[in-house]
């Protein structure tokens, strides 16, 4: 069982900081790991439930505004706290940040004493080591007691009525889709409010939870651990046992696994589904929708599902991972305007509806005229927000052929070579912005995305046209390049995007600036 904020707070080396918690509930969140970073978009490099150390170094000298989109980065990608020193960058936590954790419900822990954050990661490592080899070997009766029932073929209930007694509590089985597929029948008392809950996993993907329905104990969290896999087990030597999926789950399932691929057989696993086939001529459009990590993603399926099928009818609505994935019934002529208005009525209609604001962005694929073609859809459909995330794009419908860009480097170029091409063609500008805190590369993407309008950019960038003009020359020196060139010019912004897709910076906000 992974530890929640409180027990890793009362870790010597985090005592050590005399930390002040700002916001957030230290109770509830439930840490993964604990690492540390100075980097503005962590973000997107982040897997969910960490703990982030900074000094604040990557955050001095941003704005309000950047700060709090710091603070929605975090959020995003399921970070649990935010952990920063004080009187270093800051001489006190940035009211911004603190004020954006609260709404995010993201902890945010202020550092008063210095403690060598290496020191912290390492007893964060020393917790899980003693926690996994406590769990183990607790666990090792009851999963004695529980494999020996599978052994003998005792069934299901059998099984959960020996967990119930093992764990003091009732058991109940769910399904992939959440519904009730069988209960223990043991009469043990049952917490309405509270739950030990863990993953079944199949082969391939989860079968369905187990829930002991009581507080999470040493002794219940051992239990459910065995039990998971004892049930797995079971599921597998009784198949009519096991979770159901939902009929449009498990095509999606099969397709995002690559199981299911000609076109025959998804014809007629779709239609199971209560898909009706495409008219002749017409295309399918594939959608992936990118769902906040700390919201569970099948409790979005039937609202994305309702909203697509309000503004383009019949289609067929799955999950895998944190995205929601949709196939529907597309035209004889599907424009990308056409797509992209269809979608954004959806979206639109998606956020007004419950859980709306844990939708991120909507990605869609490039239609597709046979079945067969929609595997592949499925995985433009993802990488699309996925993209889309590393970018640090929080909301919106994004086409595929919108980051076309983005698809045409990352399928076309290994690292080392994508990095050889932004030195070759950012490296002397980079450099500069790094030595002397300089905002060479934010006036270089400026001007870029204004397309060379001198007077708009300088707008964005709030300085006086001259001060632009100096800008751009020395820009041009330093590279020895010609911003009128339009080959050049095109090559500096592939670069600006290859650099951004390996570092995770926005070009707005890469360098720490000095004030004044």
């Amino acid at each position: 069982m992974l530890p929640t904020l409180r027990q890793v707070l009362a870790m010597p080396s985090f005592k050590a900081a005399a930390i002040e918690v700002l916001a957030g509930d230290v109770d509830t969140a439930v840490v993964r790991w604990v690492h540390s970073s100075e980097v503005y978009e962590m973000g997107g490099l982040l897997s969910g439930g960490e703990v982030l150390l900074t000094t604040g170094l990557g955050l001095h000298g941003r704005s309000p505004e950047q700060l709090t989109a710091y603070i929605d980065q975090l959020a995003d990608a399921g970070c649990v706290a935010l952990a920063m020193e004080v009187g270093r960058s800051f001489l006190t936590a940035p009211p911004e940040l603190v004020e954006a954790s609260r709404r995010r419900g993201l902890a945010f822990l202020a550092l008063h004493a210095v403690v060598p954050f290496e020191r912290m990661v390492e007893d964060f490592h020393d917790l899980m080591l003693r926690r996994t080899l406590g769990s183990a070997q607790a666990g090792e009766p009851v999963w004695q007691e529980l494999l020996s029932l599978v052994v003998a073929g005792q069934g299901m209930t059998a099984l959960l009525d020996k967990v119930s007694r093992l764990a003091g509590c009732g058991v109940d089985l769910l399904d992939a889709d959440g519904r009730t597929v069988e209960r223990s029948t043991t009469g043990a008392e049952r917490s309405e409010t509270e739950r030990t809950i863990h993953d079944v996993r199949g082969p391939t993907n989860s079968l369905g939870r187990l829930v002991l329905c009581g507080p999470a104990t040493t002794r219940r969290t051992a239990v459910a651990n065995c039990a998971a896999v004892a049930v797995a087990l079971e599921l597998g030597r009784h198949g009519d046992l096991g979770p159901r999926q939902s009929l449009a789950q498990s095509v999606i399932t099969d397709v995002v696994g690559g199981v299911l691929t000609s076109h025959g057989d998804l014809s007629e696993r779709l239609t199971a589904a209560g898909w009706t086939p495409l008219s002749e001529g017409h295309h399918v459009l594939v959608a992936a929708v990118d769902i906040d990590r700390q919201t569970p993603v099948r409790e979005l399926a039937d609202q994305v599902r309702d909203a697509v099928r309000a503004v383009l009818g019949s289609c067929v609505v799955g999950t895998a991972a944190n995205h929601v994935i949709v196939l529907a019934h597309g035209w004889a002529s599907a424009s990308p305007a056409r797509v992209r208005t269809a979608f954004t009525e959806a979206d639109e209609l998606l956020r007004r509806g419950p859980g709306g604001s844990a939708v991120r962005t909507l990605g869609v694929a490039t239609p597709v005229e046979d079945l067969s073609g929609v595997g592949a859809a499925v995985a433009q459909a993802r990488e699309v927000v996925q993209i889309a995330r590393r970018f640090g794009t929080r909301t919106g419908v994004i086409l595929a052929r919108d980051v076309g860009v983005q698809r045409l480097l990352a399928a076309g170029t290994t690292p080392a070579s994508l990095s050889s091409f932004v030195t070759e063609q950012l490296g002397s500008l980079i450099a500069y912005d790094t030595a002397h805190s300089a905002d060479l590369v934010r006036t270089l993407d400026a001007y870029l995305a204004h397309r060379g309008g001198k007077a708009r950019t300088a707008d964005f960038l709030g300085i006086r046209r001259q001060s632009l003009y100096a800008r751009l020359t020395r820009i041009e020196k330093l590279m020895g390049v010609s911003l009128d060139d339009p080959a050049q010019v095109v090559c500096l912004g592939l670069a600006l995007t290859a650099w951004r897709m390996r570092t995770g910076l926005d070009p707005q906000a890469a360098f720490e600036r000095l004030p004044g």
